[in-house]
């Protein structure tokens, strides 16, 4: 059985003045993870020929690069969109579970 995870990374941004917080901003990434390899390639490849690319920044827990166009996402796109349906309409994953407390998803293929 082979697994991928798509992981959701949050990071909370505190601006102070003087010592008295003005704003928090929080951003959400996400990070895709295969148990084999070569289901990494295949993916960035799905993501190329669509004319994106999918690079993820270790040193900041994001991920960077161009959303593919895929022509069922119109507005609002997100990366989390682009991965799960890859996972399951391109690639042939099934969902398995979820990653508490909401942190992401597993999804497996035999």
């Amino acid at each position: 059985m082979i697994t991928a995870k798509i992981i959701r990374h949050r990071h909370k941004f505190h601006h102070y003045i003087n010592d008295d917080l003005k704003s928090v901003k929080e951003e959400t990434f996400f990070k895709i993870v295969f148990s084999e390899p070569a289901e990494m390639d295949l993916f960035k490849e799905w993501i190329k020929q669509h004319g994106g690319e999918y690079d993820y920044n270790k040193n900041e827990s994001r991920q960077e690069g161009k959303f593919p166009a895929v022509p069922m996402f119109h507005d609002e796109i997100c990366w989390c969109d682009i991965m799960t349906y890859y996972l399951m309409h391109v690639a042939g994953y099934a969902f398995y579970s979820t990653i508490h407390p909401y942190k992401g998803e597993v999804y497996t293929k035999n």
